[in-house]
């Protein structure tokens, strides 16, 4: 006699589509005095953030312009670093607010730069016009609760084998308040505003807590007292331990981080300041699980669909099963020259992997990379600061075994430690930097799901939801969403909708949840 499948219900992260686009777009930008010659600009990708959209998805591409140009009135060759904010809006009917997209963006340039010569205010300066070629590629992936049903003690066999999965545990959010101290090169006159931004982030799950630790990187643009314009980053390390109930120490965890700074208090005529802000994280708690989703009942050659309750059924889904995963340190050592003596650096080390490509090869993952370091020195006659570019290419191969040529790689670099130490004379440095790289190498794979029609698993086929029982209605979770928002959409207390769901936590909810909501 045959045995039931086991049933398990999961929010797994389902394809929805994929898809990629070459965008041009021009770009105009300004050189101090009159520029007879240059070269052609250098560009990097510093970092991208997609959004999904009702029918589009929004990306913002930051990029990072280096140009080198001849300074008519000395004669010596300078260098000028730019950086443009790119937000294009890509065409994708099926997406839609909630799903999350994961983008790359390349970058390179096209030929015909323009020149064009003008005065502002007594000054000359030569405009800069050309264009750039953006190549990007993106994945939309909806979180959709699905019913898993397990082949284990059922009579029949697999079809297929057995495939790894990352299904979601839970979300978490927080908001913490920032109070950081810095201390500028000059006295400031009057201040611009201050951007910032989260970065290298590492998270570590706990039982029951995570560890999140990264660095907020501010640049602070002033006017100086004798009208000149500095703009100087400071970095602050920082660690924070948020409480999230279903956190185990076997889970994977991301977070995404964005800073917003309002204001910097200082007194008068003095050099330090507080900068106030907030950092918002965003994360997620995933758990990779051995699932087999399909199997042929020795009783019922169709599939054990015969046997299943009426409102089930199967359908196809593009899921990104999980090959394997790397990780390993790779260490950068160099020697620096300063264009006058030092007497050390301002720490920490302003340090950041840009411009990241990778390829997959048997059993490993290629990855290369620029490193990035603006390092500011200090005069050993004056005490002033001044800032040095250091920029190193670098190439490093991660183990990943049963990866192979056609698979997808997801790569994160994150720079571990740096430091600079000073040569006597101080005309040189040597520095050492270790760079920590993850990889996850996945594939896609369409496998066949039972799908409980209470949930609308298709956004191109919605499905109505029903009530589970007469005295009761259900509700999605949409982002953004809260318990007490959902109660006022309907009219009933939060600790109703608490109970009737068994909320463990009412500040852990996330799109594509299911709740009760009650009479």
């Amino acid at each position: 006699m045959s045995k039931e499948p086991e049933q398990k219900k999961r929010i797994l992260p389902l394809i929805l589509t994929e898809g990629s686009t070459a965008i041009t777009v021009p770009l105009t930008w300004s050189l101090p005095g009159n520029v007879p010659q240059f070269d052609e600009p250098e560009l990097t990708v510093v970092d991208v953030k997609a959004v999904a959209l009702s029918g589009e998805v929004v990306a913002e591409v930051v990029i990072e312009q280096l140009t080198f140009y001849l300074n008519e009135e000395t004669g010596l060759v300078e260098k000028q670093i730019v950086t443009h904010l790119l937000t294009e809006l890509l065409q994708v009917p099926i997406a839609k607010p909630g799903n999350r997209v994961i983008a790359h963006v390349d970058v390179g340039v096209l030929g015909g730069w323009r020149t064009e010569r003008f005065n502002l205010r007594g000054q000359r300066a030569t405009i800069l016009k050309g264009e750039c070629k953006l190549f990007v590629s993106y994945t939309v992936l909806g979180d959709q609760e699905v019913f898993i049903y397990k082949t284990s003690g059922f009579d029949g066999e697999a079809l297929s084998e057995t495939v790894e999965v990352e299904s979601l545990q839970s979300c978490y959010q927080e908001v913490i308040d920032l109070s950081l101290a810095l201390e500028m090169n000059a006295t400031p006159k009057s201040m611009g505003e201050v951007s910032g931004y989260f970065r290298n982030a590492k998270v570590t799950p706990m039982c029951g807590w995570v560890k999140i630790e990264g660095e907020i990187a501010a640049t602070v643009p002033y006017l100086t007292e004798n009208e000149q314009t500095n703009c100087e980053v400071f970095v602050f390390p920082v660690k924070y331990f948020l409480e999230a109930n279903t956190a185990t120490a076997e889970m994977d965890a991301e977070v995404t981080g964005d800073v917003k700074f309002f204001t910097c208090l200082r007194e008068p005529a003095e050099r330090t300041g507080i900068l106030r802000g907030l950092l918002y994280l965003e994360g997620r708690l995933s758990l990779l699980e051995h699932l087999g989703v399909t199997v042929r009942s020795r009783n019922h050659p169709a599939g054990f669909q015969h046997n299943l309750p009426h409102h089930h059924h199967h359908k196809p889904f593009l899921l990104e099963e999980v090959i394997a995963m790397g990780s390993s340190q790779t260490l950068i050592q160099r020697e620096i020259f300063f264009p006058r003596r030092v007497r050390g650096v301002r720490e920490p080390v302003d340090a950041q992997v840009r411009n990241l490509q990778h390829e997959v090869i048997p059993n490993k993952v290629i990855v290369k990379g620029i490193l990035r370091k603006q390092i500011y020195a200090i005069d050993a006659e004056t005490g002033t600061v001044f800032a040095v570019d250091v920029n190193e290419n670098f190439v490093h191969f991660v183990d990943v075994p049963g990866a192979s040529p056609g698979m997808r790689a997801h790569v994160k670099a994150r720079v571990e430690f740096v430091k600079v130490d000073i040569n006597p004379g101080g005309e040189l440095a040597r520095q050492v930097t270790i760079i920590e790289i993850t990889v996850k190498v996945t594939r896609f794979m369409k496998k066949e799901i039972a799908v409980d029609n209470l949930w609308p698993v298709f956004p191109w086929q919605p499905v109505k939801p029903m009530p589970p029982h007469p005295v009761a209605k259900t509700y999605i979770v949409r982002s953004g969403d809260t318990i007490w928002k959902i109660a006022n959409m309907f009219g009933v207390s939060m600790d109703a909708i608490i109970a009737a769901n068994n909320l463990t936590n009412p500040n852990l909810i996330f799109p594509g949840q299911q709740l009760i909501i009650p009479k």
